[in-house]
C-alpha cells in the first residue's frame, strides 16, 4: 500500500505552486519534487509575529502572507506576498519603525 501524500502547498517567489510530496506524517520541513523545502506555515507564522508582531498583525490566508501595520496613520498600512520572505523584505523596506530582532540564547 502507497502511503498518502502531505499534499501542503506553498508558493514560490514567482507565485507557482508548489506541493509537498513526502508521506503525510512527515515530521520536518515539507519538500516538493524538485527538492525545494520550506518550514511549516505555523512555524513561519510564529516567527514572524514574533519579530513583527509588536508594530504589524500577521496572518496566513493559506497562500499568502499578509502583514497589516498597527497603526492607521502608517503609509504603507497593508503588504500581501505569496514568501515570508518576501515579506519581510517588503516590511523591512517600507517600515521606518523595525521591530527589535529576537537576540540568540546564550
Amino acid at each position: 500500500m502507497i502511503p498518502p501524500l502531505c499534499g501542503q502547498a506553498a508558493l514560490n517567489r514567482n507565485g507557482s505552486r508548489r506541493t509537498c510530496v513526502l508521506d503525510a506524517d512527515h515530521p520536518d520541513d515539507h519538500e516538493d519534487l524538485n527538492g525545494w523545502t520550506w518550514q511549516p506555515p505555523a512555524t513561519v507564522l510564529e516567527r514572524l509575529r514574533t519579530v513583527w508582531g509588536s508594530t504589524h498583525r500577521i496572518a496566513w490566508t493559506g497562500s499568502l502572507w499578509v502583514a497589516v501595520h498597527r497603526d492607521p496613520a502608517a503609509p504603507w498600512r497593508t503588504h500581501v506576498e505569496p514568501t515570508p520572505d518576501q515579506l519581510e523584505s517588503r516590511l523591512r523596506q517600507h517600515d521606518t519603525v523595525r521591530p527589535a530582532e529576537p537576540r540568540p540564547h546564550p
